[in-house]
């Protein structure tokens, strides 16, 4: 393992961090001013504005100039839409987001295309080392780059140590990137890039997968019940036979039960019985005359039942059920469809 600098410390992406605070704070401090109203006579002037959002366009143009990637398409291309998006503005608010916009943008592409540079020279010099001119068969090396720690290559001694000096020197002086890893696959004596690990690439990556995984989390506590679920589907009214007496004519927790798993097995992706939200563990049960769902009294005659589903399904499995009930028992159930209705979460 080559190490030609090494100040070992911890939080190496901060600096960087710093760095692009810094800048954007600069950006959005000049934005923010020239959209600020009567400071100055060129304030309230449309031409005046663009003339201080082109200086932003030539403060990213220096910037390219010194990381020696300002001829490259990409930046030119970058740059120029800046200004051409600021000329066709119209207004302060339009003129304001095109800076926003157009300004990160620009820096992005900036960073994207000194990495490339970056990569481009080091193997231009590592192509001429005579230790890789060496190697035949296939080997992959790392070549780590933080300017604290300075450069690192794997596997150790593959490279001489004039080459990492030289790279060192030409490739590695700027500090726009303060962390760079390369990957290179040498075969037959020549190298080229296998990948480049952008540490900002990997945040965004693990951005992404996070947001996924909460996307995931949410839908799987609707589905449990263990939040609140919105959708089609239909509201059962169950009312007790009129003027019923006895214990059939009237609506027992099996009743309620029978219905729940018709629904279910209706494909119903959420039912709530009485405002209570039916998870996995809930007990649905007479204590007397009260009927209670998740040990919590509900309102009866009618038990109101919500089922979120394809309406036309969910009402074609209650059919039957819904025919022993009125027939066989006097009860009366009726349903209702809609285009849209919330399930409470389950609450202990």
């Amino acid at each position: 393992m080559k190490t030609l600098t090494v100040h070992v410390k911890e939080n190496k992406l901060l600096l960087f961090a710093i760095f692009l605070l810094i800048l954007n704070t600069f950006l959005l401090t000049i934005g923010i001013n020239f959209l600020r109203p009567v400071q100055s006579e060129i304030s309230d002037n449309l031409s005046s504005k663009k003339l201080l959002a082109e200086e932003i366009v030539q403060y990213n143009r220096r910037q390219a100039e010194k990381l020696e990637v300002d001829q490259r398409p990409r930046v030119m291309e970058t740059l120029s839409r800046f200004y051409y998006d600021i000329e066709l503005a119209t207004g302060n608010e339009e003129l304001y987001k095109i800076i926003l916009s157009n300004a990160r943008t620009v820096q992005e592409t900036i960073s994207r295309e000194y990495e490339s540079y970056q990569q481009e020279l080091i193997l231009s010099l590592i192509n001429k080392d005579s230790k890789i001119r060496e190697i035949k068969s296939n080997l992959n090396v790392t070549i780590t780059y933080d300017f604290e720690t300075g450069i690192i290559v794997e596997p150790e001694g593959v490279i001489e140590e004039k080459t990492l000096e030289e790279i060192n020197k030409t490739a590695f002086q700027s500090d726009f990137s303060p962390r760079q890893i390369i990957e290179i696959e040498v075969e037959n004596g020549q190298g080229k890039p296998v990948a480049t690990h952008n540490p900002l690439d990997q945040v965004n990556v693990l951005t992404n997968e996070l947001n996924s995984l909460r996307n995931i989390l949410y839908e799987t506590r609707v589905a449990a019940g263990l939040a609140e679920m919105t959708g089609a589907g239909i509201i059962i009214r169950l009312y007790d036979k009129e003027n019923g007496q006895t214990s059939e004519e009237i609506v027992h927790d099996t009743d309620i039960r029978n219905l729940v798993h018709e629904l279910f097995n209706s494909d119903a992706q959420g039912v709530a019985v009485g405002d209570q939200r039916i998870i996995a563990t809930s007990h649905i049960r007479c204590v007397g005359s009260i009927i209670r769902v998740n040990d919590e009294s509900i309102p009866v005659n009618p038990v109101v039942i919500k089922a979120v589903g394809n309406p036309e399904i969910l009402v074609g499995g209650m059919t039957l059920i819904k025919s022993q009930l009125e027939i066989r028992y006097g009860l009366r159930m009726d349903i209702e469809k809609v285009d849209n209705l919330t399930l409470p979460a389950y609450s202990d």
